[in-house]
């Protein structure tokens, strides 16, 4: 109750030097003035009170309706307008709130709060020429104002007047030195323009007025070697003594300027520093990737990728970098190792569990995708990678009506045309698998329709239909265009070679078939070749490629038997 009443108490002083200033015509012409009889100031008084304790109490609505009654009664008050601009403005009502802070202004145009208010408005109406003249008109006339010169430069940015915004934050050095505020909001303009002179020497000038701050100093250099200036970097390095951040970055340097061997040993001696950030560490290993080129090199770089684990175990951002080196180094399995233990600490990184599960996939470890696939649906249930993954996992595992199950819920999220082609195409795998053909011929149009030149699903449909003898010239359209979009593809020649064989046509398809035979050690593919070589009456050209396929052990359980009785069974 104390406050309500110092409020109160304060309200009622700008109300009296409100009425002093009215019998002061000299000093202060008011708008709309009008003297209040004994009655209406007391019931002004009355009114205001009410008005108060309303705000506090922060009944917004009924405060205003009060200070709009109390307008009525002495339009001229400049604390009532400000009050009604205030509350109009905390609810939003930016528009409405214009004239009453305007007003608030215009009678006391002394007071900084009523000209902040009013250039707060401006600002929310995008009034911004207004806003900054407002601001202009309080730095000039109110002392102690002169803070407010960044809000003035800001809005100058803001409408693209650089060269008002810089000049505003020269002011504000001239008052208050040069600051890391001011530099921050100059190299902005300075880089939006391409003045890079001018931010270095704005630079240069802060390092000189703070000395003994090598943060500055590491950050400029940074800023010279993005842009090759790579000597003045040196120069400012070399000013520093013993500053592992300063080798780190000199290990950049000669990694730019061709040195490797150099830069990788700057970097050696500042990867054990606990002073220099990690950060820091990974821009520069970063770096490294694009440069080395020898086994040694490759060599260092994976030391160096093991120190920063060692030294920074539980850091995600560490050890999903780390497996990022890894892979561009092809060594997937400690690839692997880094993300699987990046996402236990931050699981919420759904680029990082996809590079887990293409390695696990590149690797054929499909226990292991189907396990991750399905951890990772758990924080991502709508991202369609992660059901192809899973359904492919148990595809490949063998358990097709758990496959379809996922690739069909997971079909729903796949919003692209070729992300769609490819879960009906596994889905029709999976059902031919199951030996539910027409599920799986249905689930292969459906894969056409929304993509009609997927190689996976031409040559498995055609392949299959082959199989069974049905739709064959279905089967020979689509395996004709395989292999004229992929003339140097063995197993699209295969396919198209067996669509042919299936048709009869022996001739046309040992061209195929031999030509595929001939790319590959493929049992399946050698024994097609064998069996079109009879067909043509070469029994021991056929039997001989039966024999070599026989050596693949991926070929027929038949082809023993065709190689002990010099004949073909099919």
């Amino acid at each position: 109750m104390r406050i309500a009443c110092l409020v109160i108490l304060l309200l009622f002083a700008s109300l009296a030097e409100a009425q002093r200033k009215k019998s002061k015509k000299e000093k202060f012409e008011p708008l709309d003035v009008t003297e209040l009889s004994e009655s209406d100031a007391l019931k002004l008084e009355m009114i205001l009170i009410d008005a108060e304790r309303e705000h506090i109490l922060e009944n917004y609505y009924k405060a205003l309706e009060l200070f709009k009654e109390a307008l009525e009664i002495d339009p001229s008050n400049a604390v009532v307008n400000f009050k009604i601009a205030e509350i109009l403005t905390k609810n939003g009502d930016s528009q409405l709130a214009l004239p009453y802070a305007t007003k608030a202004m215009q009678l006391d145009g002394g007071n900084k709060y009523y000209l902040l208010l009013a250039a707060e408005v401006q600002k929310s109406l995008s009034n911004y020429e207004e806003a900054a003249r407002i601001y202009q008109q309080m730095i000039d006339h109110i002392p102690g104002t002169e803070t407010y010169l960044f809000d003035l430069a800001i809005i100058y940015q803001y409408q693209g007047q650089n060269e008002k915004a810089l000049a505003t934050y020269r002011r504000a050095e001239e008052v208050f030195g040069m600051n890391e505020m001011v530099l921050r909001e100059k190299q902005k303009i300075y880089l939006k323009d391409k003045d890079f002179d001018a931010l270095i020497a704005d630079w240069d000038k802060l390092i000189g007025e703070n000395p003994g701050q090598d943060r500055y100093i590491i950050e400029l250099c940074e800023f010279l070697i993005a842009n090759n200036r790579l000597e003045e970097a040196k120069e400012r390095l070399q000013t520093l003594n013993n500053s592992k951040h300063a080798d780190l970055l000199l290990s950049e340097i000669a990694l730019l300027e061709g040195d490797t061997p150099r830069a990788i040993n700057l970097a050696m001696s500042t990867f054990d520093s606990p002073k220099v950030d990690y950060k820091a560490k990974l821009s520069v290993l970063n770096n490294f990737l694009d440069y080395v080129v020898t086994p040694e090199e490759f060599a260092a770089i994976t030391e160096l990728t093991k120190k920063m684990v060692s030294q920074y175990p539980e850091q995600y951002e560490v050890l999903a970098f780390s497996g990022d080196v890894m892979f561009r180094l092809e060594q997937k399995e400690e690839a692997r190792d880094y993300y699987l233990r990046a996402v236990s600490i931050d699981p919420g990184n759904f680029g990082v569990w996809q590079n887990i599960l293409n390695l696990e996939a590149s690797l054929n470890q499909y226990d292991s995708v189907i396990v991750h696939a399905e951890t990772a649906l758990e924080y991502f249930p709508n991202q369609a990678a992660l059901y192809y993954f899973a359904g492919t996992g148990y595809l490949i595992k063998k358990d097709y009506r758990k496959s379809v199950q996922i690739l069909d819920q997971g079909k729903r999220f796949a919003t692209e045309p070729g992300l769609l082609t490819i879960f009906y195409g596994q889905m029709g795998d999976a059902y031919n698998s199951m030996k539910q053909y027409e599920k799986s011929y249905a689930a292969y149009e459906q894969a056409l329709k929304a993509n009609p030149d997927n190689d996976h699903v031409l040559n498995n449909y055609s392949y299959f239909l082959s199989l069974r003898e049905e739709k064959m010239e279905k089967a020979l359209a689509m395996s004709t265009r395989l292999v004229e979009a992929h003339p140097e593809n063995p197993t699209y020649l295969d396919t198209h070679g067996w669509v042919l064989y299936t048709l009869g046509k022996f001739e046309e398809a040992l061209v195929y078939l031999r030509k595929a035979a001939n790319m590959q050690e493929d049992g399946t593919v050698i024994e097609h070749y064998g069996d079109v070589l009879f067909q043509l009456g070469k029994i021991d050209e056929a039997v001989a490629q039966w024999k070599r396929a026989l050596q693949t052990n991926e070929a027929s359980k038949q082809i023993e038997k065709k190689i002990a009785d010099r004949k073909l069974y099919e």
